[in-house]
């Protein structure tokens, strides 16, 4: 009789114990759950909110500091090719592979005036730049001004006769009476690591109308 009890009693007490080891072992479970469910938000958010932005500005930088340039033209020493207020986009990576030549409209950098500038190459490294009555020539040859505004003389009197250095460019404006450009700076030629693009297309969203007008070739050789 006292050996049933006994057992019996160990048996309860078996039985209470296993259930109190599968209580706390279930509540040992739950915890790291509880823990991970907003961690597993967390990083949901970051994967559909954050990295989308993060990927965007990334984009955005390399679309514009590698592959394209863009900025607003505030003056008219271009017109009637790029008009005051025209927003314009440069491709960078042209000149990673080229030099600019003969009547390429280029966007590049002017320690003189602090400012990024957009002018048309008329001499390249080694050529001799003048201008005469009848017009610009380059090495000897004329060449054209049907794409040029106004008429072309040299802003330093008596100053119409320049040699291109080494990876340098004379430049000029297509607006010839009222551009500041190689004819008028004190370093007259721009240096081949400052030019940062070659124009592309212009465009305007109100300010000169609504277009979008791509950079149209010219003949730049006179007819001899």
């Amino acid at each position: 009789m006292d050996e049933s009890v006994d057992e019996e009693i160990e048996t309860l007490l078996n039985n209470a114990q296993n259930a109190m080891e599968q209580h706390y072992s279930a509540e040992e479970q739950e915890e790291p759950e509880e823990v991970v469910k907003p961690f597993r938000r967390f990083l949901s958010f970051i994967s559909s909110f954050v990295l989308p932005v993060l990927y965007g500005i990334l984009i955005a930088l390399v679309l514009t500091q590698v592959v394209f340039f863009h900025a607003e033209v505030p003056s008219g020493s271009m017109e009637n090719t790029i008009l005051t207020g025209d927003r314009i986009m440069g491709s960078r990576l042209v000149y990673w592979f080229q030099t600019p030549t003969y009547g390429e409209i280029i966007i590049f950098w002017s320690e003189e005036y602090n400012e990024f500038m957009v002018k048309r190459v008329i001499g390249c490294p080694g050529d001799l730049v003048e201008i005469r009555e009848d017009g610009v020539y380059v090495n000897e040859k004329r060449i054209t001004d049907d794409y040029t505004q106004g008429i072309t003389t040299e802003l330093y009197t008596g100053v119409n006769t320049w040699i291109v250095p080494e990876n340098s460019y004379f430049v000029m404006g297509d607006n010839r009476e009222n551009s500041a450009d190689s004819r008028y700076w004190n370093s007259t030629f721009v240096p081949g690591d400052e030019i940062y693009a070659r124009y592309m297309f212009r465009y305007s969203l109100g300010k000169n109308g609504w277009y979008l007008k791509w950079n149209q070739p010219i003949r730049f050789w006179a007819e001899s």
